[in-house]
């Protein structure tokens, strides 16, 4: 299954690249402006300002750090604490990497000033998938009652999905932004899980 995830996700993010970087084709991502202008009020503007606090820097460097305390000073497992240290350092580098090579401006007109970088792939997408991703992973490995957990997970993705969606609204992003964010971050915690697994002792029954 997750292969084929993978696979998906690499598959969607090859049609975007394409789209975007090849085609300069921006019909999809002006035809979603659209569709969102109507709904941009104040009030709006506010929750998805919030919304989107929670895939910054400001939040998940402090979430990082606190979810891989966690499990080095609480549960006394400091192989897991590497873990997530080195699957967040590794995502972020690969992130700017990422948009340094594609340098794609951000949108004209952005709800929100003063919105610094380039804009592919979304960085808070991006970002927020990675941890979110990893602390669904912990939930799904550690809690037992099957009702709480798969409503914890299913509130991980949901509340990823929002702040994805928070970047295009407040124009931030553009949406081919947000989905390639998606994309690379499935594909990241794939590979990242994979290589984890492969330098696990057999006695390691790590996340």
């Amino acid at each position: 299954m997750l292969a084929f995830l993978f696979f998906i996700c690499l598959w969607v993010l090859f049609t975007v690249v394409s789209m975007v970087f090849l085609d300069k084709n921006t019909s999809f991502d002006e035809h979603i402006f659209i569709w969102i202008r109507p709904y941009i009020n104040s009030r709006n503007t506010s929750i998805l300002k919030f919304i989107s606090f929670f895939g910054s820097h400001y939040f998940l460097v402090p979430a990082n750090i606190f979810l891989a305390a966690a499990f080095l000073f609480y549960k006394n497992h400091r192989k897991y604490s590497l873990k997530i240290v080195t699957i967040s350092l590794t995502s972020t580098i690969v992130l700017f990497s990422l948009k340094e090579i594609t340098k794609r401006e951000r949108p004209l007109l952005p709800v929100i000033a003063n919105v610094p970088g380039y804009s592919f792939p979304s960085g808070h997408s991006f970002s927020s998938l990675v941890f979110f991703g990893m602390l669904a992973y912990v939930i799904f490995r550690t809690i037992k009652n099957n009702l709480l957990k798969y409503t914890l997970i299913i509130g991980c993705f949901s509340f990823v999905l929002l702040i994805g969606f928070s970047r295009i609204y407040l124009k931030a992003h553009f949406a081919s932004d947000v989905i390639a964010g998606f994309c690379l971050g499935t594909i990241w915690l794939v590979l990242a899980r994979w290589l984890l697994i492969k330098t696990e002792t057999p006695v390691d029954d790590g996340l």
